[in-house]
């Protein structure tokens, strides 16, 4: 009977789908009851008796009051069974199956590009979850970091993943232990390797930001209409996120002080760019220097000259201009004027170690920047200070 045959039978009522749906059902039963190596028995109190297969070769007894009850708890149990994940990645990914539903599209991508990071290929993603130790799981991190040369808070992702994965599996009763229960990822990090602040690398110097200003001048005068240099201009007055700049709006400018509440993202897996809350979820306030004003106001001049004007401070012909756009350009620029590339974040930085180094408070400069206090002093400030400043400081001790 070939599928047209088939069909037409099913629809004139010749053949019992439902009927057929049903004995293939019970086939299944049979053979889960089939593999049920423990006898099933009446016992105590006209009640129904088994064994359930428990972790490392143990049993467990149930009961139930009819013996089709205790056969169907049998079969659930097995059916169950099949479903279980076995290793290690088989229960990652059902905690991922859950997980991607709570975190965004970015977040996804950065789950997808570490898990080939850290588990495809490996002995470890193919252990029997049954079989994984707390041993097992402090040599496979301990080497994963040391082979790898993770930083502390790689380890501390990497160390998260699996944490996960075997909590989950003992609370859905895919594991009856969890060995991860007396582990700390801080326990790793002797075998940590620490990138060390290099100040070129993360800040601009003043020689650096008086050639960037020049440049700037310069761009003005024979390329005015090219709205990104606006907007790297910004970022080297305000150390703001290029994201914040690019989402910023024109109804945020006000008389002395303008307001940073959303940014732009971009989502890897769609492939698209959308404006959402800044990284803090925050709003922020920057005041409105003289050497700002007159960027915003040029800035409009030219985008309203060019019929650019819109919603968005910094669009051209195309609309918005995106932070890719935005980072490229100050790359550009860090080529034409032969200092090192760097990127828009290293105004940040600059910013805040110049603040801290002028005596602004943490409160404020972290305020400033839209950073926790603790984020700030950690990875945002640097000694920005010369010799002969330094020199003043230790001759008045």
């Amino acid at each position: 009977m070939d599928k047209e045959e088939l069909n037409y039978a099913i629809k004139n009522g010749i053949i019992d789908l439902s009927h057929i749906q049903e004995q293939i059902e019970m086939k299944k039963n049979d053979e889960l009851l089939s593999k049920h190596k423990y006898r099933i028995w009446k016992g105590a109190r006209n009640r129904w008796y088994t064994y359930l297969p428990a972790d490392n070769n143990e049993r467990t007894q149930i009961s139930r009051s009819t013996e089709a009850d205790i056969k169907k708890a049998v079969i659930e149990f097995y059916k169950k069974d099949v479903e279980k994940p076995k290793d290690f990645i088989s229960a990652y990914k059902h905690w991922r199956s859950v997980q991607d539903n709570l975190v965004s599209n970015n977040t996804i991508n950065k789950y997808d590009t570490d898990r080939k990071r850290y588990f495809d290929n490996t002995k470890f993603s193919k252990m029997q979850l049954s079989e994984i130790t707390e041993e097992e799981i402090k040599v496979f991190i301990a080497n994963t970091v040391k082979s790898q040369k993770l930083c502390k808070k790689a380890c501390k992702t990497l160390f998260g993943y699996i944490n996960n994965t075997i909590y989950s599996a003992r609370t859905k009763g895919y594991i009856t232990t969890n060995p991860m229960e007396f582990l700390k990822a801080s326990q790793f990090y002797i075998y940590c390797t620490e990138k060390r602040k290099n100040l070129e690398d993360n800040i601009f110097s003043d020689f650096e930001l008086n050639k960037l200003k020049e440049r700037f001048i310069l761009d003005y005068q024979n390329n005015p209409n090219y709205i990104p240099t606006y907007a790297v201009q910004l970022a080297s007055f305000t150390g703001m996120r290029v994201g914040e700049i690019s989402a910023l709006k024109w109804e945020d400018i006000h008389d002395k002080y303008f307001i940073i509440n959303k940014s732009e993202k971009y989502d890897k897996i769609n492939k698209i760019y959308f404006v959402d809350d800044t990284k803090n979820h925050k709003e922020r306030i920057i005041p409105i220097t003289k050497n700002i004003l007159k960027l915003f106001t040029l800035l409009k001049y030219v985008e309203k000259t060019n019929g650019y004007l819109c919603e968005w401070v910094f669009a051209n012909e195309n609309g918005r201009v995106h932070s890719s756009i935005i980072s490229s350009c100050l790359k550009t620029k860090c080529r034409q004027i032969g200092i090192k590339e760097r990127g828009i974040h290293s105004f940040r930085k600059t910013l805040n170690s110049k603040m801290r180094c002028n005596g602004v408070s943490t409160t404020v400069a972290a305020a400033l920047l839209g950073h926790t206090e603790e984020v700030n002093e950690k990875y945002y400030t640097f000694d920005v200070t010369d010799l002969d400043y330094k020199t003043k400081i230790m001759e008045a001790l």
